[in-house]
């Protein structure tokens, strides 16, 4: 079994979670905090690398708790689909929101991946400073997002990461989304270095996938400041 948590320490600006290449912008989450700098996200955005054939997809379900409200659902569909359009086709993530059968998430047993909304009560909260904990192996499993430790615009970032954690990638120290404590100013967007460690986990042509290019982003590292 694998567990990964992303630990964290917010900062006071903000963030805009680019999606230029896949025609998504999260406006509302750009807003800088009051005092704090604003940023040039213009200048991030995907590679745009010929498509897979359809017949090649591999499909992972992943599952959304109605806990979550609507414009978080919204969220955590902006991350999936900046992640589908990374994997180009080879893998592809279909979401389905979980109906209100399957509201006993710990019961709930099949194939594919559970985005669960939990509070800082839950047993898995015990790290404090943790956002959210995934629990897997390559069968599926749970990502549980501790909701109340973050603002609402953060949540695409976290699941952006988490996701980077499902589909194999481990923390980067020298990264940028995998790095293991979270900037609200690197989490924009899915770089080459995330990409790399989920080709190699599992096992795609590096080459014929996307990742966010940008300033700070030379080699898929964060370049010193």
């Amino acid at each position: 079994m694998r567990t990964t948590r992303f630990v964290t320490t917010l900062v006071a600006s903000g963030l805009l979670l680019l999606v230029a290449a896949i025609a998504l912008s999260l406006m509302n989450a750009a807003a800088a905090a009051p005092g704090g700098p604003t940023y040039d996200t213009s200048a991030y955005h995907y590679t745009e690398r010929p498509s897979a054939a359809a017949a090649t997809s591999r499909v992972v379900a992943v599952y959304v708790d109605t806990d979550f409200g609507p414009a978080e659902r919204e969220r955590i569909g902006f991350a999936l689909q900046q992640w589908n359009h990374v994997l180009n086709g080879f893998v592809r993530l279909h979401p389905v929101l979980l109906d209100s059968a399957d509201r006993d998430l710990g019961r709930l047993r099949r194939p594919g991946w559970i985005v669960a909304k939990v509070d800082s009560r839950h047993p898995l909260a015990r790290d404090r400073s943790a956002m959210a904990v995934t629990v897997g192996n390559r069968g599926g499993g749970f990502v549980y997002v501790i909701a109340d430790r973050f603002p609402a615009r953060d949540l695409t970032a976290v699941v952006l990461h988490e996701i980077g954690h499902v589909l194999g990638a481990g923390h980067d120290p020298y990264g940028h989304l995998m790095a293991p404590v979270y900037d609200r100013n690197n989490a924009h967007c899915i770089d080459r270095g995330a990409v790399a460690m989920v080709a190699q986990a599992q096992r795609l042509p590096l080459e014929r996938l996307n990742w966010c290019i940008g300033p700070g982003l030379e080699n898929g590292r964060v370049s010193a400041r």
